[in-house]
């Protein structure tokens, strides 16, 4: 419990920028916990923000390097990551970017030049500040710097999750959606939570569910087919408008045929990712309840029957398309065909009954 409370007080010293009482807090746990363990990569990740933000990078550095062995998967792809960018040669300060300030003659007796005469003022030749010069763009490797830095920044805070999409077809035009997003580090992660607040302010009508685990699930009610897409496209936009990434919005059709007795259903849903740069552990996976491997066609990446639902691994950088075919029985319609048919056959017995002279059913004298 002690070590708890100490780590808190060294995660609390490191928001509020106070490098060094973090560091002291921290070299105190250091030596507690199993080489490369999952608390002793932690406490070396919140090490090296701390070094970053006192300006040791080596020392940093040096750290990252022992985290790049560490058990945790996670922590071992963050610090490679991370070592790439620290390790990133140093670019040098133009001189235009700083301005000069001329070097005053002060007294030495008095270290000031307030009381000099007025003749050794007027014999001192007036020296003016030197002129910065024009302003000019950011050189190349300063700008692919901060690229590369944004870019890493948005793959950790986007990546790392594992996002599911339920479809159930529950009978004619009547589609259920749900999603459930898990986070591989088992926390919540800043894009969860920005991302449930983008749902709750926008207009779809849908129910979040958030645990501390970093588990969000997202639960719809049924939906006619041309409302299923629509909240599709909202969801699809939110979560890529949230990562800070475009995508087009990807399109859920569902087209019947009425045959009296059933209704011949064909689901189709296109996700294009092929504008979207790769992100490390991001795992889209659609899953289609109470259907059968055999009436599904997946591209680029085929379907795969797990108990009574069908699962589909949406792949990065592709054009992911599904198509899905099935016959639902209608037991209204198949009640009155049957009724019709019982009707007709009754119509014929008695017919034939007439034909052979019996006539109608009469009472007895």
């Amino acid at each position: 419990m002690k070590d708890e409370l100490v780590l808190a007080f060294a995660e609390a010293a490191l928001a509020r920028g106070d490098y060094r009482q973090c560091l002291i807090a921290l070299e105190g746990l250091a030596h507690k916990y199993p080489l490369n363990s999952h608390k002793d990569s932690k406490l070396k990740m919140l090490m090296i923000t701390a070094l970053i933000g006192q300006g040791d990078q080596e020392k940093a550095v040096l750290i990252c390097r022992q985290l790049t062995h560490s058990k945790d998967n996670e922590i071992r792809q963050v610090s490679k990551q991370l070592l790439s960018v620290l390790e990133s040669p140093r670019l040098g300060r133009p001189d235009n970017w700083s301005i000069q300030l001329p070097s005053l003659d002060l007294d030495p007796s008095t270290g000031s030049n307030f009381y000099k005469t007025k003749e050794a003022r007027e014999k001192q030749p007036e020296e003016k500040a030197p002129l910065t010069g024009p302003t000019r763009d950011l050189s190349l490797g300063f700008s692919s710097l901060v690229l590369v830095i944004l870019i890493s920044l948005t793959i950790f805070l986007s990546g790392c999750v594992q996002i599911i999409t339920d479809i159930e077809v529950q009978g004619p035009d009547q589609i259920q959606l749900n999603w459930e997003i898990k986070s591989i580090s088992k926390q919540l992660l800043p894009w969860q939570v920005e991302f449930e607040r983008s749902i709750q302010e926008s207009r779809i009508k849908v129910k979040v569910n958030t645990t501390s685990e970093g588990q969000q699930k997202i639960q719809t009610k049924t939906l006619r087919s041309d409302e299923a897409s629509m909240v599709v496209q909202e969801i699809f936009s939110t979560a890529a408008k949230t990562a800070g990434v475009k995508i087009p919005p990807p399109t859920l059709s569902l087209k019947e045929k009425n045959w009296i007795i059933g209704v011949q259903q064909e689901l189709h849903l296109t996700v294009d990712l092929e504008e979207i740069p790769q992100i490390p552990d991001l795992k889209l996976l659609a899953r289609i309840h109470k259907a059968k491997n055999k009436d599904m066609l997946g591209k680029p990446l085929a379907t795969s029957q797990v108990g009574t639902n069908v699962n589909w691994q949406i792949k990065q950088g592709e054009l992911n398309s599904i198509e899905f075919h099935q016959w639902r029985w209608n037991k209204l319609g198949i009640g009155t065909v049957l009724v019709i048919i019982l009707f007709v056959l009754n119509l014929i017995l008695q017919r034939i009954r007439l034909k052979m002279g019996f006539g109608f059913p009469e009472l007895p004298p």
